[in-house]
């Protein structure tokens, strides 16, 4: 049943992203005090949909997204840790620009063409370990400190 602020908004003859906010706060909130609005299906549209600019003060999940098209992911910043994990892509997975003042992790990553990794400024130590590789392995350009 709809609460009462959003039959009111819904008669309205336009509707604002404050009102849309102010219907899924009223209608979408789970048992645990959450916004919940996992599967929404809108396959049966074929524009893009934009999700961008959301500020929120507990953790964003974002997870089981079916995509024909291409997924963007920009500009997080994030107070805490950025889970990204189990991504299968067809075509091109660009990670770029990432500063990351804790541990970058990234294991297990099965890649059918080229992987490149450059660029990399890294105060800590760096591993590599595991590679499995089927062409060339190439290091270039290395500027490794020793340790004494």
């Amino acid at each position: 049943m709809l609460s009462k602020e959003t039959r009111k908004i819904l008669k309205e003859s336009v509707l604002t992203k404050e009102d849309l906010k102010v219907i899924l706060l009223d209608n979408f909130i789970d048992e645990d005090g959450n916004l919940n609005l996992i599967d929404l299906d809108f396959s049966d549209f074929n524009g893009d949909i934009y999700i961008a600019g959301m500020k929120v003060k507990g953790d964003l999940y974002q997870s089981d997204q079916e995509v024909d098209g291409d997924l963007f992911q920009n500009w997080q910043q994030v107070q805490g840790d950025l889970w990204q994990n189990n991504q299968v892509v067809q075509s091109t997975l660009r990670q770029d620009e990432q500063i990351v003042k804790g541990y970058l992790l990234q294991n297990s990553q099965k890649v059918k063409k080229d992987l490149y990794q450059g660029g990399q400024e890294v105060q800590g130590d760096l591993y590599q370990a595991e590679q499995k590789v089927k062409g060339d392995l190439y290091s270039c350009e290395s500027n490794i400190k020793e340790k004494k």
